[in-house]
């Protein structure tokens, strides 16, 4: 059984391994502080992205994140190719650095609203925030393959449900649909740092929500004096009472929703 399990896995890494030379157009994959082929990537760079070993892993993300954004002022034509690959390794448990890959896909994110939104001119500094045209499709694309995983409840993924809430804060052209998946989503969350992320991305896409604007400050109000499921009882004074309150998904999320809901109403 193991070793058929094995061989599963064997073949699907291949598989893997095998998509990133075919799907990707590595001639745009390049390192955007050395000019010419020298500063060209090639599949291995994500094939190490799924290394065991925490640095390996690290050093991948570190070089995609510069390939892809640079200092973080812009997008590059490198996202869009390797950005399926990115929400992909989110996805996969076995991939050592996804909180970290998130938090380069929150720049990405923000650095493509920004492009989307620039005026004609160039931004302070004299540079300006670009994007390449199918930036916006491979970013859509994005939000729906990673709104799965806020529902992610394996042990020890709240790091990542809490990234994920905090990339789609940026989805701001869908903030209706997303407010009504996250107030749905904190009644349901475990983990008291992925409710609090749940809370700020409210926050965040309130303003740029038409129809769901007021209800989701409406719903910040209510969390700023919620003490949720309260202070933990003493197990020693009733079990039964300690179980209970332990079952219960209630959390205090005061201080984050105070911070959500001045953003909530901050003028656009």
């Amino acid at each position: 059984m193991k070793d058929t399990e094995d061989m599963e896995r064997a073949g699907a890494r291949a598989a893997l391994t095998g998509r990133f030379a075919a799907e990707v157009d590595w001639a745009k994959v390049v390192d955007p502080y050395i000019p010419g082929s020298d500063g060209q990537y090639g599949p291995d760079l994500l094939e190490r992205l799924w290394s065991p070993d925490p640095r390996t892993a690290d050093d991948a993300l570190t070089t995609l994140h510069f390939a892809c954004c640079g200092d973080g002022g812009s997008v590059r034509h490198a996202a869009p190719e390797v950005l399926p690959f990115l929400v992909e390794a989110v996805r996969d448990p076995a991939v050592r650095v996804r909180p970290q890959i998130l938090e380069t896909l929150v720049v990405l994110a923000r650095a493509g609203n920004d492009a989307r939104t620039a005026g004609p001119g160039p931004r302070p500094g004299g540079r300006w925030r670009t994007a390449p045209a199918a930036w916006s499709a491979a970013w859509e694309r994005a939000v729906d393959a990673l709104l799965p995983r806020l529902a992610d409840d394996v042990e020890g993924d709240e790091d990542v449900r809490a990234g994920v809430a905090a990339v789609l804060a940026r989805a701001t052209h869908r903030a209706d649909d997303l407010i009504d998946r996250f107030l749905v989503r904190f009644d349901d969350e475990p983990g008291l740092s992925a409710a609090e992320q749940l809370v700020l991305t409210v926050g965040e896409l309130a303003p740029h929500a038409v129809e769901r604007r007021e209800d989701a400050i409406a719903w910040l109000r209510r969390r700023t004096t919620d003490a949720g499921k309260g202070e933990e009882p003493d197990m020693d004074d009733d079990v039964d009472v300690w179980l209970a309150w332990m079952e219960r998904h209630g959390h205090d999320v005061r201080p984050a929703a105070i911070v959500a809901l001045r953003r909530a109403l901050r003028p656009l």
